[in-house]
């Protein structure tokens, strides 16, 4: 009867590679660099800081230069207080207004509104009757002359690069507003209307075309107790704006500048960092192979930060694991050495024992104790079997030889061995050459023919088959019995790993004296495998009636021309 999985196979969960830990890792991953961009984001609120400071500055300026043209319109009014017949206005005849008297008033007004006024500043003087009487100044800035270009590479980035960027955030001045005085400013506005009611005011307008904000201060003039007119000066905020855009500007570009060269020397340890670490963990993986060996140390570095720190205890501790493996896979040779002697001895004295005259009922006792003997002696021979494989790998030389008559010869002898199985040999039509060594693949199909036997019920057929897949040859056994666990078909080529249940033992004749089994046979065979540079698997067969083992090999390559 067949025996299931559950019973034929021992179950057990596959190890995690380090690589399929980090991809079933439900995490996002963020690398270094990618954190460090995200720090370097701390350096972005700095413009916007700066951007609360400036309009604070800006606010300031403004009632600065508020203050100024209050006192530049006092100083006026001042100039022209108690002074009536300045400010007396009686048209001629023809209602020009223009006699000598008035013109002369008007220009003694001129002249001390342009000893006092400002450039980019505007003062006109009214009477009571709103007649404007003197005008002097320009709302209008003067175009300053052109500075000689800058040279050096950072003169031409800002003049080509930066500058034109900052035009596109920043609002710049215009000079080309309609700077008429409107009627309705004379005939009925605050700062006018207030003045000439004895009140001091200011006020803050737009251009008629909305081009640029004027400030205006008026003050009134007084003769005595009587208000006999009022003095009105107006600036542009385009000064002020002209210096709160060169701070923006200056802002911006420190800004700029720092926030790049920050992001960049922060990627750039960034990198650093991260090449580093990854080349500590490539070093790290590569240092142990898929079946746990240490191929090669790692060289600790000589930095003296924490990645150096790991790095060295990194080589540490693989040091100390090289060591530990080398003790576990001589360990079998040393057990093997301890224990044979001992064995020997209980050997012998049971040889000595048959030949005494010992009861009947004692015989049994000898049996089994020569029959735990012989076990004995098997698992020693196993345990050693594989030291004494590697050991012979290192030595062997390589020859080419045809991998089918060693297929059919071993298939011969198992016929000759094991009459109560019946093998069935397929092999190519062609010639399959292997550079290697026949012994070792004579072996290694010993070992799957052994497994195959000890799952097959006898009179079930083996399959042995060779044939060329491409470039590889591919050597297979096959044989009906229990399902392989999924769980197990990559474990099972590691040392130590077996797969079988005592059920799997002595379920037929052919059986009853099973000899203990280690897991070193598959392990044997993907040595050999590797030797000749190919590859075993072990998978359930496609009509799921048994297990197929399969072995590729490369195929030599064909042998070049003679040299004439």
């Amino acid at each position: 009867m067949r025996s299931t999985p559950s019973t034929a196979w021992a179950t057990a969960g596959p190890r995690a590679r380090p690589a399929e830990r980090r991809a079933e890792d439900p995490r996002a991953r963020l690398s270094i660099r990618a954190k460090v961009v995200l720090v370097s984001l701390a350096l972005a609120p700095i413009p916007f800081v700066g951007y609360g400071y400036v309009r604070e500055m800006e606010n300031v300026l403004r009632t600065a230069q508020e203050q100024r043209v209050i006192a530049t319109a006092r100083a006026v009014a001042t100039a022209l207080h108690d002074r009536p017949r300045l400010l007396e206005f009686r048209p001629d005849e023809d209602g020009s207004g223009h006699r000598p008297a008035a013109r002369a008033a008007t220009q003694e007004i001129e002249l001390i509104l342009t000893g006092l006024r400002r450039a980019s500043s505007r003062i006109f003087v009214i009477d009571q009757q709103r007649q404007l009487l003197a005008l002097a100044g320009s709302l209008r800035q003067e175009p300053a002359a052109e500075a000689p270009p800058e040279l050096g590479s950072w003169a031409w980035i800002q003049s080509r690069v930066l500058r034109p960027l900052w035009s596109l955030l920043l609002e710049r001045p215009r000079e080309d507003f309609d700077d008429a005085i409107p009627e309705a400013i004379l005939s009925g506005g605050r700062v006018v209307d207030a003045a000439l009611s004895g009140v001091p005011a200011s006020r803050w307008r737009q251009t008629p075309d909305g081009r640029a904000v004027i400030l205006a201060a008026g003050h009134p003039i007084w003769s005595g107790t009587e208000v006999i007119g009022a003095v009105v000066v107006e600036e542009t905020t385009n000064s002020v704006l002209t210096l709160r855009n060169r701070v923006f500007e200056q802002l911006l570009t420190v800004t700029a500048a720092v926030f790049v060269l920050g992001a960049c020397t922060l990627f750039f340890f960034a990198s650093r960092l991260s090449l580093r670490l990854r080349r500590l963990r490539d070093e790290a993986e590569h240092a142990i192979d898929a079946h746990g060996r240490v191929r090669r140390a790692i060289q600790g570095t000589r930095d003296g930060d924490e990645i150096g720190d790991l790095s060295r205890s990194f080589a540490t501790v693989l040091d100390r694991l090289a060591e530990y493996n080398e003790y576990l896979e001589r360990i079998a040779d040393r057990l093997s050495h301890e224990l044979r002697t001992p064995i020997a001895v209980v050997s012998s004295s049971l040889d000595n024992l048959r030949t005494r005259a010992i009861p009947e009922d004692a015989q049994v006792y000898i049996a089994r104790a020569e029959e735990g003997v012989h076990r004995l002696t098997a698992i020693l021979t196993r345990m050693s079997e594989a030291t004494r494989l590697e050991q012979t790998l290192r030595a062997t030389e390589r020859e080419r030889f045809d991998l089918g008559r060693v297929v059919s010869g071993c298939v011969a002898g198992y016929t000759a061995a094991f009459p109560q199985h019946c093998f069935e040999l397929r092999l190519p039509e062609r010639r399959i050459e292997l550079d290697g060594a026949p012994d070792l693949v004579a072996q290694l199909l010993d070992k799957l023919v052994d497994n195959a036997r000890d799952f097959t019920e006898p009179g079930q057929p083996i399959e042995i088959a060779l044939d060329a897949a491409g470039p590889a040859a591919r050597l297979c056994v096959s044989n009906i019995g229990p399902l392989l666990p999924e769980a197990m078909a990559d474990r099972l080529f590691e040392s130590m790993v077996s797969v079988r249940s005592p059920a799997a033992k002595g379920d037929h004749p052919s059986r009853t004296k099973a000899e203990p089994h280690l897991g070193l046979g598959l392990f044997i065979v993907r040595a050999i495998a590797e030797f000749h540079g190919g590859t075993a698997t072990a998978q359930n067969r496609a009509d799921r009636g048994g297990v197929l083992v399969e072995v590729r090999f490369p195929i030599a390559a064909a042998p070049g021309p003679a040299p004439g």
